[in-house]
């Protein structure tokens, strides 16, 4: 089969630990990139889970300040009163309905 080579561009201390990696692993980065194409062909999508990390992630209460607080409470109580969440009571209320609980 022939050969050809591709040209990737990236952050010269993420090749160094990239090289470090493969070579404990066995490997060139040329190997490395050989298994993750084949793999993508094989399973015809990227080899491993893409996601788009939360845009805020969750923080403890403890963490809060008053004011951060007081400001999520708010924005809770306005999606509630625009229509976009509904109060937990209101929903428990209509699964008792629905499944007769």
């Amino acid at each position: 089969m022939a050969q050809t080579t591709i040209n990737v561009r990236m952050d010269e201390a993420l090749k160094k630990q990239l090289e470090l990696l493969c070579s404990e692993l066995g490997m060139s980065i040329s190997t490395a990139v050989t298994i993750f194409a084949k793999t993508a062909v094989r399973e015809r999508g990227i080899p491993f889970e893409l996601r788009v990390p939360p845009p805020n992630p969750p923080i403890a209460l403890e963490e809060m300040s008053d004011e951060e607080l007081d400001l999520k409470i708010q924005s809770g109580f306005l999606a509630v009163a625009e229509g976009r969440k509904r109060p937990a009571k209101d929903v428990f209320t209509d699964m008792e309905k629905k499944y007769s609980i």
